[in-house]
């Protein structure tokens, strides 16, 4: 059986390792060792890493028991895609962009985290 959580896997973790990346990038360009040495640059590098691996290891796992459940391949491509829309618009808000960006990707990450969620208790139940 060909499965679609793979992929997002892949992308969303991709995602993770380039902010973690990004961190490394910032901490070295800064001459920062430890912690955040009180920049706010730093601060908001090392927030988007944590932060992007905060959601996506959880919904990776849910949406690959979703899609075990029984979940139709359509319906995992659109999760999918619209989590790693969320995550990448969280990325750029937490590190340069608009609040407004930053608000409405966090709101729709956690709506989609719910929504699969219930989808699977649904399925599974």
């Amino acid at each position: 059986m060909v499965t679609e959580t793979p992929v997002f896997a892949a992308l969303l973790l991709l995602l993770v390792a380039l902010l973690a990346v990004n961190t490394s990038v910032t901490r070295m360009r800064l001459k920062i060792r430890l912690g955040d040495g009180g920049d706010e640059r730093m601060t908001r590098a090392i927030r988007a890493h944590a932060n992007a691996f905060e959601h996506v290891l959880p919904f990776v796992l849910l949406l690959f028991f979703y899609e075990q459940s029984g979940a139709c391949a359509a319906t995992i491509r659109w999760a999918g895609g619209l989590f790693l829309a969320a995550r990448v618009g969280h990325a750029v808000g937490m590190l340069r962009g608009p609040f407004d960006l930053l608000r409405v990707s966090a709101t729709l990450t956690a709506l989609l985290e719910v929504w699969v969620a219930l989808a699977l208790l649904r399925n599974v139940l």
